[in-house]
């Protein structure tokens, strides 16, 4: 579950979760990351754009949740960890994020983050039945993979520390196609290439002049 493989890169004790609502807010499932983040750290604070689920979190006396666009937020105080779970897809500039992120870190901070894998089979499968509908959600704005990420982040004063291919895929999603789906990719989940597992996970650190550690692994082209 993505859920379980950010939170084990989390370190507290203050965490900041940016898009912290999801595309809707689902207070008590083990889906929900912020929900998550909050039961595991004393200091956690949420920043969204959406103003109406923000406005939910507050009903639900959830507190330290605030109105920000990813790109533009200030909160005026440095985290331990900053999460940012299916958000950088969404993004107009990327870029801006990263920035914002790295002026919010401490020294020893970490920004943990998940997108879609573009090359995933399920993706793929997506593609090639709804082409030209080759993505999903018409809200992302664009896809990654390990070598753009790598170069991103580094022209934004991080480094990718670690990076992992993980399966996502839920049993309680509303379409029935999309869970029988789900349960077959996990049924063949040994047998299927990891570099076609359906989400990443970087982890990024503040950079010292130093390369990430996947550059040595990725051939040179």
């Amino acid at each position: 579950m993505r859920t379980d493989a950010t939170l084990r890169w989390v370190k507290g004790p203050k965490v900041l979760d940016i898009g912290c609502t999801g595309h809707v807010v689902e207070i008590g499932s083990p889906y929900w990351l912020h929900g998550r983040l909050r039961e595991n750290f004393p200091s956690v604070t949420g920043v969204d754009i959406s103003a109406e689920n923000v406005e939910t979190l507050r009903k639900h006396g959830l507190g330290d949740v605030y109105v920000e666009s990813a790109e533009s937020f200030d909160l005026s105080q440095k985290f331990d960890t900053i999460v940012a779970g299916e958000l950088i897809e969404h993004l107009s500039n990327p870029g801006l994020f990263l920035q914002q992120a790295r002026r919010h870190l401490g020294d020893q901070g970490r920004l943990v983050l998940t997108t879609p894998n573009p090359f995933s089979l399920a993706y793929l499968l997506y593609a090639i039945l709804k082409f030209p509908r080759t993505c999903q959600n018409p809200q992302h704005a664009c896809w990654f993979c390990p070598r753009t990420m790598i170069e991103l982040a580094e022209r934004f004063g991080f480094k990718v520390v670690y990076f992992e291919l993980i399966d996502d895929y839920r049993s309680d999603d509303p379409s029935f196609v999309y869970r029988l789906f789900g349960k077959l990719m996990m049924i063949f989940s040994p047998v299927i290439p990891k570099q076609m597992k359906k989400t990443m996970l970087f982890v990024l650190a503040p950079n010292a002049n130093g390369h990430s550690v996947l550059k040595r692994r990725l051939p040179d082209e």
